[in-house]
């Protein structure tokens, strides 16, 4: 039988597949060996016994002659026609060739044995063989199942060591930066900020200001590392206001809200200008739209609206 093995052994582990291929031809061609030498000795007794079994028949023949010669010559030593010596010699030779008859026989059963014996040995060979490899396959397999399990426990470990963002972006900070420091149950590791065709803008908000805004409303970001009016800002569109007014350090009240940008450079003559996380920006945000009547009329419709209160 033809070794097979795995596809993947043949095409990653040549020289493996090689081996594995030369140890089983070397087992296969002991085999063979063991087997040829049993099976000889096989047929040296299967010869054995087919010539016992020729010289029983031959012996058997001779003695029946012999006997048949023993009995015709008894009455002749009466008439003097033979002597009591040549009787005597007859019946010697008859009497030595029923022995050897007997003995013929007798080696029959137990060259039979012999032969079976032989014949038992080669079964005995080929199963202790497979036996043995079995075993060994065996055993293989428990390694291999330790091994699998060694290298998942592995694998494991080092997945839970390489820590991945969830997004494509650029580290802003590292919270830990000691070799072997110990991080902490949902501790944060490190700030990324994504890098994707839009940006997220955080801005602050007066809460005098809040009432006129609304998501989806347009705006325009002003970056202070650029000069706007050489080199113009970013379209962007309202996302999300924090639900409530956030207190800084310094006791002032604020709303967060959020923009989105529809690409993440400035175009310029020289080529796009990157933005990096951490850049200050203002926010424009459009609100409404006037008329230039609107303006005129503002103050006197202003005064119309107070003129009847009383401070």
């Amino acid at each position: 039988t033809e070794l097979v093995l795995p596809e993947e052994i043949t095409s990653q582990q040549p020289n493996l597949a090689s081996n594995e291929r030369s140890l089983y031809h070397s087992r296969q061609l002991e085999l063979q060996s063991s087997i040829n030498v049993l099976k000889q000795q096989e047929s040296q007794r299967q010869q054995e016994l087919l010539e016992t079994q020729a010289k029983l028949n031959k012996l058997s023949t001779s003695y029946d002659l012999s006997r048949q010669e023993l009995e015709m010559s008894e009455p002749l030593v009466s008439v003097g026609v033979i002597s009591e010596v040549e009787l005597l010699r007859l019946k010697r030779a008859t009497n030595d060739m029923r022995g050897e008859m007997e003995t013929t026989r007798l080696a029959i059963p137990r060259i039979r044995s012999t032969l079976n014996e032989a014949k038992q040995k080669i079964n005995d060979t080929t199963l202790r063989f497979r036996s043995d490899a079995a075993s060994e396959l065996s055993q293989v397999r428990a390694e291999l199942a330790r091994t699998k399990e060694m290298i998942f426990s592995q694998k494991d470990r080092v997945t839970r060591t390489q820590v991945r963002s969830p997004v494509k972006g650029k580290i802003k900070q590292l919270k830990i930066n000691t070799v072997g420091g110990i991080i902490q149950p949902g501790m944060d590791l490190v700030e990324v900020v994504p890098v994707e065709d839009n940006l997220l803008i955080e801005a602050k908000i007066r809460p005098s200001d809040i009432a006129f805004l609304r998501p989806g409303q347009d705006a325009m970001i002003k970056l202070t590392a650029y000069d706007f009016s050489i080199y113009g800002g970013l379209p962007a569109k309202l996302e999300r206001i924090s639900a409530d007014t956030i207190i800084d350090d310094n006791g002032d009240s604020f709303y967060l809200i959020y923009l989105i940008t529809n690409k993440s450079y400035i175009e310029s003559s020289k080529g796009p200008l990157d933005i990096i996380p951490g850049m200050t920006v203002s926010v424009d945000i459009l609100t409404g739209k006037k008329t230039v009547l609107d303006y005129i009329f503002k103050p006197i419709l202003k005064a119309k609206n107070e003129a009847m209160r009383e401070r």
